[in-house]
């Protein structure tokens, strides 16, 4: 209790420097040398894609192909993994463009993938894919969903943090 009493102020500083970063809309520079996001890592613009000619509007929707594409390849390949450990099986799997989920499971066993999450570092993509697994077997987010979560991946919270913290850095 007396760390908070004394430390408070600071604590209470630091988040609001926090919200406020993330509050601030980022504007994207759409040229060769522009940063952005890759498996966590930034990258010059023209290492994710072919840039030669092409005007903003058409290198935004290049890049979003180029997210799409490599999402779609990561979860593919690390979501069989999980599955084995987890032993579930879902409908089908696809990446879509979300404005506020990471991932979603629909009681009928369709999984959904922000294509965002190819901009995160893989071990947090496995934790989302790891979650939207675990909700096959758990449909909600009792005591049983977050223990199953934490046998597969015991730092998920610390997964989840990553995911507040630098979710707003992760756009076009």
């Amino acid at each position: 209790m007396r760390a908070v009493e004394r430390h408070g102020k600071a604590i209470l500083d630091k988040l609001n420097a926090i919200a406020a970063a993330q509050a601030i809309p980022q504007t994207r520079d759409y040229q060769e040398r522009g940063k952005f996001l890759h498996l966590g890592q930034y990258y010059f613009l023209h290492e994710l894609i072919e840039t030669d000619g092409l005007n903003e509007d058409e290198l935004k929707s290049r890049l979003k192909k180029f997210y799409i594409s490599s999402c779609k390849k990561l979860i593919g390949e690390r979501i069989k993994i999980y599955q084995a450990q987890l032993k579930v099986k879902p409908k089908s799997i696809d990446v879509v463009d979300s404005a506020t989920k990471w991932g979603s499971c629909s009681s009928d066993r369709h999984l959904l993938f922000n294509y965002r999450l190819a901009m995160a570092p893989i071990e947090v993509i496995d934790y989302v894919i790891v979650h939207e697994l675990c909700h096959l077997l758990h449909m909600n987010h009792d005591r049983s969903f977050w223990r199953r979560v934490g046998s597969i991946m015991p730092d998920y919270e610390e997964k989840e943090a990553y995911l507040a913290r630098h979710g707003h850095a992760m756009t076009l």
